[in-house]
């Protein structure tokens, strides 16, 4: 790994189209869109739907956090952990509960809304059986898509962290 590579790849300037992309939405470049950067063409859309995710879907943001959170930890992406363990907090998880995540079935801090994602994050994460009750009980078919393709979308991160090798953002823990 070269000294300017965040990843197993040698390193590579960032693409102008993502960078205004990136300032467009108030955020800087991170290790994942620096790695991506050696296919800018499939970095776009990958920003597109991060963002679509973030900023224009309607399922709260925390109940968002912990299906990624929960995701992250059946991947094994310390990487997302690390960027999302205090994005989690920030939408308003607390620490038992972000403590008890691996944990959730046993926890009694968690809400049936949350109760659900965190099955349903296992639905998609680990195979687990999917709850349809708990699921229709607590989301419309569009919020269920959106959980969907979160989960989703955060797995294929998590793999792609993980063959890239991505390290892990300076200041951020692992």
């Amino acid at each position: 790994m070269d000294r300017d590579s965040v990843s197993r790849l040698p390193g590579t300037g960032l693409p102008a189209t993502a960078s205004r992309r990136l300032a467009a939405v108030g955020r800087d470049p991170i290790n994942l869109h620096r790695a991506l950067a050696h296919a800018p063409a499939l970095l776009a859309p990958v920003l597109d739907l991060i963002h679509a995710l973030r900023f224009d879907a309607t399922v709260s943001r925390g109940l968002r956090e912990l299906m990624i959170c929960r995701i992250a930890q059946l991947e094994d992406s310390p990487y997302e952990l690390a960027h999302h363990l205090p994005m989690a907090a920030d939408s308003g998880l607390d620490s038992e509960q972000l403590a008890a995540l691996d944990r959730w079935r046993e926890a009694d801090c968690f809400s049936g809304s949350q109760r659900a994602v965190l099955g349903y994050a296992e639905y998609l994460g680990a195979g687990a059986p999917r709850d349809d009750a708990a699921l229709d009980a607590c989301f419309s078919p569009a919020e269920q898509t959106e959980l969907t393709v979160t989960g989703a979308t955060y797995i294929a991160l998590a793999r792609v962290l993980r063959a890239l090798d991505v390290q892990i953002d300076e200041g951020l823990s692992g």
